[in-house]
This record gives C-alpha cells, structure tokens and sequence, in this order.
C-alpha cells in the first residue's frame, strides 16, 4: 500500500488526518507496530506519525513553520477541523461542556435582559442627565431622618421666579384611577394633574397638540393613544373631542387638548393628564401654603449648571420660606429641601436616615452577581475537564512543537476550540431563552423580548466573547506548556500546583452551591414568615375595591346595602390601602408634651364606622367608632405605638392637636401592622370621616365567596351603572407588597437548581474521567480482594474532602450575606442552625449522588476487561 505523505506541509497534516487513511493503514500499523513493539494502535499511529516527520528534511520542518504561522486562513481551517473531530472523538466531555456553558449563557442572557430593562428605566428623556426630581429630609426625632417626595403648592413657582439655574419645572399630583366617559364609553383608568411646562421636562412625544398649549387652559384634557383608542375607537383627530371624568373633587367635562404616546420604560404610568391650574382651583385656600405636602416637584437644569450649588440655593430658599413662615425657633424641625436624578429614583428608591440605602438597585446587582457565577461555574467545568483529559491530546502537543509550531500558536489553537465551542453553546442558549422567556416575564412582571437589537447583539457577543476566553485561557496555556520529549515518551505527570488548581476550582464550584441552597432556604423561610405572621387584623375573606363614581357619593347607602346581603359580615370604607397606610404627619400636640415630641411622624387614615370591626382589630381600651354617638368626626382612635410615644396614661378622654382641632381620644387599638414588615410599627390615627376615602372594605364569610360576590357585583352595578367591579382580596393586596421578594424567591430557586445542575455536570464528567485513568488499578485491587464498596470509597474520598472545604468556607460566608440581607426587615426570622447545616449536607449529598454513578459502575467493572487495556 502507499503510504508515502505528501511533502507539502499543509497538504501533509490533511493526508495524515483524513479518516479514510487512519482506517487504510489501521492493519500495517497493527502488524508492524503492534507486533514489534507491542503498543497499542492509538500509540502506532502517534509512532507512526513522529518517525514520518523525524526523517523529513530540515528544510520541510522550516516550511511547515512558515506555511503555517503565515497563512492565517490554512491555520484557521486547520484549529477548526481538529475541534470537529476533538469533539467528535471525546462526545461525552463535549456534551457535558456544551450543556453547561449553554445553560450558562441561558441564565446570562436572561438575566441580562431583566438588568438591561431595569437599568433603562427612565433614561428615554431628552434630558434625562438635567432632570432632577425635588426632595425633602425632616428630622422625625427617634425615627431618625425621614425623606419625602412631595413639597408645597407653592415651591414651583418660587423655584422658577429666584431660580436662574432652573429651566422647566413641573408640579405633579395625583395617581388614583378614576372613571371617564365619552359618549357611551366608560373606561376606568389614572391620571395626573401637571403642570405647564410637563413636556417641556418630560419626553412623551406629543401626537397631535401643541406641547406649549396643551396644558393651558383649566379644563384641558391630554390623553394617550392607548386611552384615545379605548373612548373613541380611533386614535386620530380627537382634538377638540369631550371626555367626562366622575370623581368627587375634579367632576366635570374637559376638551382634549393633546395626545401622547406612553413609555414602557417609565417608572410614571398614565393615561391622561389634568393642569394643575384645576388642582389649584379645587384644592381648599387653607390647604395651600408652604406648610402643605400635596405635589412632587420636578426640573430641569439649564446647561452647565453646577449641581453642588444649586443644592445649595434651593436648601436656603425653602428654609427661608418656612422660617418666614414659622419662625426661626425650629430651625431643625423646618427640614432640608435637595435634588436627586429623575433616572436614579427608580434603581435607588430607598431612603434611611435621610440617605440613599440601595432599593431596586440591590436586586439588580444581586442578579448579576449570580449571572457571573453561573458562567463561572461553567467555565470551570471546561477547565476542569480539558485539563483532567490532557494526556489525550499531549501526543498532538509534542509532535505540533517538534515540527516547530510555536506555544503561542497553539494557545491560539485551544482558544479558538473554546470560542467555537462557545458560539455554538450560544446558539443552544438562544434557543432557551425563546422557550423560558414567556415564563421568565410571569415571574419579573415584565414583557422582555429577545430582539436582536445592537445592544442585545453586541451584550450577547461580548458575554460570549468572554466567556470562550475565560473557559479557553487555563486550558491552551497548561496544554501548550508541555515539553515535547516528555509527552512523547509517554512522561506526562500532573504537577502539584495543577492537581490544587483543579481542586481549587471544584471547591469554588461547590462554595457557590452552598451559597445559593443557603439563599433559597432563608428567603423562602423570610416569604412564608411574611405570610404567616399575625398582622394585628384579619385579612382574609376581606374583599377591597375602589370608591369611585357615584359610588363615592352614596358611600353609606352602598355600605347598608352590602350589609343586608346574606354572606357579608360586614362592610366599611377607608382612605387609601388597609395593607399599606401611606398618608404621615408630624407638628401634633398634646397634654404633657415634650420638647422635640413635635417632630415625631404618625401615620393616618380617614375610616368608616365599623372599620375596626370589619378589619377585626382587636380594641386595648375605649370604644370603637359608632352612630349612636354624635360628632364622631372630631373624635380619634390611637394604636398602643402612638400612646406610648405620647407617654399618655389613661389616655381615654383625653385631647390632643391631631390633623386639625382638639380632638378626644375614645380609644386605643392593639398594634397593627398598617405598612410592609419593612419597618416598625407607627405611631397611627384613626379619624371617622368620609373624606378622601378610596377604598371600599367588604367581609366575605367564608365558603361563600362566588355567590356573595355576585351579589355584591349586583349592588354595585345598581350604585355605580357602566362601571366594571373590579376588586381585590386583602390578603392579595398585602402579598402585592412583597412581590419584588417572591419574585427574587422564585428566580432564586430556578438559578439555584441550574447551578447545582451544571456543578453536577462538571463533577459527573471529572468522576467518569477519574474511573477511566484508574480502571488498571481498580481491576488490579479487586483481584487482590478489594471490596466494590471499598473501591466507591477509593474513588470518591477525593471529591468528598473538597466538596468538604467547600462547605466549611462557604457556611460563614452564607450566614454574613443572609444575616444582612434579613436586616432590611424590621419584622424577620432567626437565622437556625438547620439552614446552613441542611445546605451543607445537601450539597455533600448532591455531590455523593453525582460521583456515586460513576463510581458504582467502575467499581463493577469486570476486571479482565481494564487489565486487558493498552
């Protein structure tokens, strides 16, 4: 037969590599090699191969070395076909490396996607680096430093007078859905009412309309093309057109004076926008003053102006105003007005002690954080792996550098195999992503979409691009590193300083794992004591919807009604949520008062009778709210957090300055959580008035529910025709407050389960190739009497110890993150010793499981079959 190669050097490698020639000279190689030196085939063909080029001409070796480090494009086709067949030959490793770094990049994209969206909210304005939204820090005396958004009526217009450095300013109010009516159409939905110049700071394209006009005139009406489309049918020519808003303070019918398109990146969602001038007209005179906190305030800068020093000038212009106003006695309790970035409210949206303390920003670099060590993990898997399998491919190594083929050209070699490796995981990646995306938006509440865009092009290549490098970078620089005496001889040990690498890399692996069980454990341990703690009222079969329409004006008729009606307990009606009391106020007064007491915050509410009974607050002392009693709305009721912040004793009878005149005190309920387990219990007030109220409450008894409901539709639609009843349970309602933390639960959970899945993978494949390297051992052992339970010790003692640094460095480190994390509650679980011993023995457990399928099947093995080997 001919086996004379080729003498061109590119022409050679394809000749000698081509299949259908190993499979040609497969019996000569036997025969010659085989018989006379008794090596196996594998080792004939590499002998064959080294005594080819050994006795080809200096020359030929010098032409090789130039063809191929000169010809970029042959030295590209030739690292692509040994990748293909690398991953051919060794399908297992490939298998393992593509699933892990797909499922990594899987995990990668979609949480860069979530992060990208996060990070993007409100940046669309064109003047998104000037714009600046106005805040206020008060000193709250124990409560520390307190932070609000809203301002005084009157700060707009003073700003934009003694304030050369602003160029627009907008005051805002209002955020609840209301009812509008265009002919026979009747949607409901919310609004804002804004002031002029809203375009002017905000980017919300204007349809049709004149942005400088559009808010002019009181009985403006400026809608979006969403709302337009819902009213009319249509969203063209609705200029001009009458829109009817049923609500107890703005009634009346409005002219549309603009369209706008909305914004899915804005943090502020509306459908229409009422002026401020109408606010104005319909708020009462004495509530109208720089003591007021009724609107937010927004601005932007005029070009170049220097943050620092317009800080300055607005601090020193509000505490001018409210010292005129109240003297300079107080100076601490007038507060300190400053300006954050409109953009950075919505990642930085949580404010302790008068300072920025994180917020959504938390989640997002928390996320991100997992991301990485996801990818991580899956790189070492990768590392692990083309490192444990080396002596495979050494042979290649020493025959490549003994024809001169230089260290860093072969770095180039194993670095393009893991790009390519890489690419295609991304591929697979992609097409996770399309299939978990839908269930991916249930859980983030948002609507992501995969559109190749530049960014997510240009994210999703620079992520691979890393991710190749890093998975590619240990394993070119150990394999090119080695000697080609030394591998040709058939001398290839492990180095110390790479078995502790390999080691060290599966103990970082398995330090993540830990970490991620302890995560999942405390915060599905901090959601379910969320869940169950006793609030103080009893909130399920409480059935909450809107006061709107004319349902507003006929509160007490509605209310009797609902009472009438077999299945309800009872019925009352509230101002704003029963689960999160958002209305405070501080400067009250009462018998025996303290210096300084004036600046403690209380929370409030307007109520209906039977409130507490329908709640099922439990009374301390004192009674309820009752029609029997006469001037029920200048009475109120404290919870024990207020009595004793007041240092009252015998509190019943007693008066107080709260929310307007003397008021007496009929009564102290037990404290009851009226905001998220965030924070403390309040000091609170409870005034028996039917102003402001927006919340109907409903007590349903229990096993009733659909019937009852309909009744209470029927009643409904009797008070409130061509309004849809749309309600909410209470218990739902006080879960919506700690979404964002079910919803890191559940991305927990699933990030957690593909991170364990790929360190398994990586364990499984260094087990499987561990078993391999030792079968003569194994098969030698048994035949000395070695037990099959003794060898599965033998082969898994490794693994254990480092599965066993693993935890013993990650258990202390678990217990700092989820102990701080648990700070932010003020209402929490206590950290127990079951949590991190569980987590540790899970993961051992895991790990066992992984390396035992292995190890059971090695330890099975027939032995005449490994000694039979090589």
């Amino acid at each position: 037969m001919n086996v004379n190669p080729p003498k061109k050097p590119l022409k050679f490698l394809r000749w000698f590599c081509r299949e259908d020639f190993i499979e040609e000279i497969e019996g000569d190689l036997t025969e010659i090699f085989e018989k006379q030196y008794e090596v196996s085939p594998r080792k004939a063909k590499i002998k064959f191969a080294w005594n080819v080029i050994k006795y080809f001409r200096p020359e030929f070796i010098r032409s090789f070395k130039n063809n191929y480090h000169t010809n970029p494009t042959a030295m590209f086709r030739h690292n692509l076909l040994i990748s293909y067949r690398n991953f051919i030959r060794y399908k297992s490793s490939f298998i393992i490396n593509l699933m892990g770094l797909s499922s990594g990049l899987a995990c990668t994209l979609l949480i860069y996607l979530w992060v990208m969206s996060e990070r993007s909210m409100d940046k669309f304005h064109e003047n998104a680096d000037r714009l600046y939204q106005v805040l206020t820090n008060h000193d709250a005396g124990s409560d520390g430093i307190k932070t609000s958004p809203n301002c005084s009526d009157l700060l707009a217009p003073a700003v934009k007078d003694e304030l050369a450095e602003v160029e627009h300013i907008v005051p805002i109010a209002g955020w609840a859905p209301e009812i509008l009516t265009a002919g026979e159409t009747t949607v409901k939905t919310s609004g804002l009412l804004a002031g002029e110049e809203f375009f002017d700071v905000f980017t919300y394209p204007l349809l049709q309309g004149d942005k400088d006009q559009a808010l002019k005139n009181k009985y403006d009406i400026v809608i979006s093309a969403e709302l337009a489309q819902k009213l009319f049918g249509t969203s063209t020519n609705v200029l001009g057109k009458e829109i009817v808003v049923d609500h107890e303070d703005y009634a009346g019918t409005y002219v549309v004076s603009g369209l706008f398109k909305k914004n899915e990146n804005s943090s502020m969602q509306f459908d229409y926008l009422l002026t401020n001038a109408l606010f104005l007209d319909r708020r009462p005179p004495s509530y109208i003053g720089w003591h007021s906190n009724s609107v937010q305030v927004y601005l932007t800068l005029r070009a170049g102006t220097d943050v620092n020093q317009f800080q300055d000038k607005i601090r020193k212009l509000f505490r001018s105003k409210l010292e005129a106003l109240f003297g300079k006695e107080h100076p601490e309790w007038i507060g300190s007005m400053f300006v954050e970035k409109y953009a950075d409210r919505y990642l930085y949206n949580r404010w302790e002690n008068g300072a920025r303390a994180g917020g959504r920003i938390d989640y997002v670099i928390l996320f991100s954080i997992i991301a990485a060590f996801i990818l991580v993990i899956a790189c070492i898997n990768f590392m692990n792996l083309s490192t444990a399998r080396a002596s495979r491919r050494s042979k290649e190594v020493g025959i490549k550098k003994s024809i001169g083929v230089l260290r860093e050209t072969l770095v180039f070699q194993y670095i393009s195999e893991s790009m390519l490796l890489t690419f295609l995981s991304l591929v697979i990646a992609i097409m996770f992503v399309f299939l978990l995306l839908p269930q991916f938006n249930l859980i983030t509440g948002k609507q992501l979409m995969l559109s190749f865009d530049f960014q997510l092009i240009g994210g999703a290549l620079l992520i691979t691009l890393i991710t190749g490098f890093i998975s590619g970078s240990y394993p070119s620089l150990y394999l090119s590193g080695f000697r080609p005496v030394e591998v040709l001889k058939g001398k290839l040990n492990s180095s110390f300083g790479e078995i502790w690498t390999r080691r060290g890399l599966v103990i970082f692996q398995f330090c993540v794992t830990v970490l991620l069980i302890v995560s999942v454990v405390v915060v599905y341990q901090q959601i379910q004591f969320i869940q169950a703690k006793n609030l103080g009222y009893e909130k399920d079969n409480v059935v909450t919807f809107a006061a709107e329409g004319n349902l507003q004006k006929k509160l007490e008729p509605f209310i009797e009604a609902a009472k009438r009606t077999t299945g309800v307990i009872n019925a009352s009606y509230l101002q704003g949520s029963a689960a999160d009391f958002s209305n405070f106020s501080w400067g009250h007064s009462w018998e025996g008062q303290q210096p300084g007491e004036d600046k403690i915050v209380f929370t409030h509410a307007n109520v209906g009778y039977d409130f507490i009974e329908t709640m099922g607050i439990e009374m301390k002392e004192g009674r309820s709210f009752s029609r029997e009693f006469s001037n029920e709305d200048s009475k109120v009721i404290f919870n024990e957090a207020a009595i004793k912040v007041m240092g009252l004793s015998n509190p019943v009878g007693k008066r107080v300055n709260f929310r307007g005149p003397d008021r007496e005190i009929i009564g102290v309920v037990k404290n009851f959580h009226v905001q998220s387990l965030y924070k403390e219990i309040m000091p609170m007030g409870l005034l028996c008035q039917a102003k402001d109220i927006s919340t109907v409450l409903v007590k349903i008894q229990a096993g009733t529910e659909q019937e009852t409901l309909k009744k209470l539709e029927n009643i409904y639609h009797t008070f409130n025709p061509g309004v849809p009843f749309e309600f909410r349970f209470l218990d739902d309602e006080y879960q919506a407050l700690y979404i964002t933390e079910q919803r890191v639960a559940s991305l927990s959970r699933s990030f957690a389960s593909i991170a364990i899945v790929i360190s398994c993978l990586g364990l499984f494949g260094l087990a499987a190739f561990t078993a391999e390297r030792r079968m003569k051992e194994i098969g030698i052992r048994k035949i000395l009497g070695c037990s099959e339970l003794g060898i599965m010790r033998m082969l898994s003692s490794d693994f254990t110890k480092m599965v066993l640094i693993a935890i013993s460095i990650a258990l202390p480190l678990s217990y700092v993150i989820a102990n701080r994390w648990l700070e932010s509650f003020a209402y929490r679980i206590d950290l127990q010793w079951w949590f991190f011993i569980g987590a540790g023995s899970a993961a051992l457990l895991i790990a066992w499981i992984t390396v035992g399928l292995q190890t059971v099947k090695a330890a099975r093995a027939n032995p005449t079959h490994s000694l039979k080997m090589e």
